[in-house]
């Protein structure tokens, strides 16, 4: 039976649908793989080939992988697959229709809410042998104008039991130049994220922490738990040595776990030992500021630890504790950043911005918590998202009803052009005593034109001048001190790199 799961991701960086289509290739399903990426031409001639190629198929079922900002696009595509091939039946899954699986079901047949490899394969199985679906747990559906969800199966404990997924899928295609092609490593390396330098891998589900603004708050408050399960050392690091014999040309393992650090020190001690006499190639990990210690960016260090990255948020104390429900203090993470500097690991630190219920100087402390950060580093900006279901979108849309934009359409990296979240950008390059003039002189007010003019000069010396020297020097860092490698590495990271930093300028709301 041949299936054919999609993705209409910006980029390839679709390690959930690896894992399904593996999960069904192990379980006798004639899986198929098709990627739709932003930055594909569309239009009628890529629409004609989606056709071509989905009636050349034939598959019996079809799966769309969505997050909420794709939602358009996965409708859009549903559409055309139903008034085409109306007797199939098309079934949706990822985050968004976790979250919101009733709004989905207004376009999709089925949706798979929550963990789906059993899920899914239990539908394609029905499908195949012509029984009733709707009793499958974890699958929604609707039956006379009404949305019914099956109550959740119990997260998958034993990961060990999952295949790997395959960087370069089998049986997988891209939709390239309005024809579809099978992916190869020339369409890969061009589509990837960072030239596909990179290879993603999970060792952990779950996360130890249900952030407001986060999908795992709805994950924990559903599930009613907030445990973190875990591969074993040995299941990791034989995928990994196959990567490195199968892929010389993989440059980092990029461990994509919402925080690699929340395992007890006996398991990382095990990791990096059998990681470094075993694979042996830099890596990248996620982490909190309490998860981390001295003695652990060590052992990580010595096992090839190249990036960190550290979730900061706010630099207020109030705003992560009452409005984020987060546990670290700024304290934790100016001092776990120092650890950071002293281990030598190149590291980016997130931060969220636009949130309403953030103070003027809630915000400004943000800014002033960066100054202090140890340099050099660079800082994920992100502007807060209200996803449907979080603790936080609930208590948005009571207290500023007015603020609460669409999350289906709201691209996450594209902040508000306004001189705090300036500010707040320029600290991960300037230094603490000229950052703190500067803050001096808005809080004199930011319509002033000393203010204004001292706003340009340091906007015009970053862009052009300091923030591609911290760059580089971030990159030598994760080069293990070398400026060979690095510039050789540079183009890997262009990419990625112009396409956020030309985020930087699509307004959404102007504000001076």
């Amino acid at each position: 039976m041949n299936t054919l799961l999609i993705s209409v991701q910006r980029d390839l960086d679709t390690l959930g649908l690896n894992y399904l289509h593996s999960y069904l290739g192990r379980k006798g399903y004639n899986s198929h793989l098709l990627y739709l990426p932003y930055s594909s031409p569309q239009g009628k001639k890529g629409a004609a080939s989606v056709q071509r190629f989905v009636a050349e198929l034939n598959p019996k079922l079809i799966g769309v992988s969505l997050m909420s900002l794709e939602f358009r696009r996965a409708t859009e595509l549903t559409r055309c697959l139903k008034a085409n091939f109306p007797s199939v039946p098309v079934v949706w899954g990822g985050i968004h229709p976790t979250v919101n699986p009733e709004e989905c079901l207004e376009h999709a047949d089925y949706v798979c809410v929550g963990e789906g490899e059993e899920a899914l394969a239990e539908l394609a199985q029905a499908i195949r042998e012509g029984i009733d679906p709707q009793g499958i747990p974890n699958v929604g559906y609707r039956e006379k104008e009404k949305t019914h969800v099956t109550p959740p199966r119990p997260p998958i404990a034993d990961l060990d039991r999952l295949p790997y997924h395959e960087r370069i899928p089998s049986k997988s295609y891209i939709l390239h130049g309005s024809r579809i092609h099978v992916l190869d490593q020339a369409l890969f390396r061009k589509y990837a994220r960072y030239s596909g330098m990179t290879y993603s891998t999970i060792t952990s589900r779950g996360c130890p922490y249900a952030c407001t603004y986060c999908c795992n708050n709805i994950l924990s408050r559903r599930y009613a738990s907030n445990r973190v399960r875990r591969r074993s050392v040995a299941h990791v690091i034989e995928e990994l040595a196959c990567v490195r014999r199968d892929h010389p040309d993989v440059k980092y393992i990029n461990f994509q776990d919402d925080c690699f650090l929340a395992c007890t020190d006996q398991y990382l001690q095990e990791f990096c030992q059998e990681y470094k006499r075993r694979v042996g190639v830099s890596f990248i990990v996620r982490s909190t500021p309490l998860s981390l210690a001295p003695e652990r960016i060590r052992w990580l260090k010595k096992a090839g630890l190249a990036w960190i990255s550290l979730g900061l948020q706010s630099g207020s104390d109030r705003v992560n504790k009452d409005i984020y429900n987060r546990k670290s203090t700024q304290a934790d993470f100016l001092k776990a950043s120092r650890w950071i500097r002293d281990a030598n690991v190149a590291a980016f630190y997130d931060v969220i911005l636009d949130n309403p219920l953030e103070t003027e100087e809630d915000k400004l402390e943000t800014v002033l918590t960066l100054a202090r950060t140890p340099k050099p580093f660079h800082t994920q900006l992100f502007s807060l998202t209200l996803y449907h279901g979080t603790e936080l979108h609930e208590r948005i849309a009571k207290e500023c009803p007015n603020q609460v934009e669409d999350y289906r359409i709201k691209d996450n990296h594209t902040c508000d052009r306004n001189p705090i979240n300036d500010l707040t950008r320029l600290a991960s390059f300037l230094d603490r005593k000229t950052t703190e003039r500067l803050v001096s002189l808005y809080r004199q007010g930011p319509r002033k034109v000393s203010f204004r003019a001292a706003l340009f000069a340091a906007k015009l010396v970053c862009a052009t001048l300091i923030e591609p020297i911290t760059l580089l020097r971030m990159i030598v860092r994760a080069e293990s001190g070398s400026l060979i490698s690095a510039l050789a590495t540079v183009p890997a990271y262009a990419q990625e790199g112009i396409r956020r930093y030309l985020g930087l300028f699509r307004t959404r709301k102007l504000q001076m």
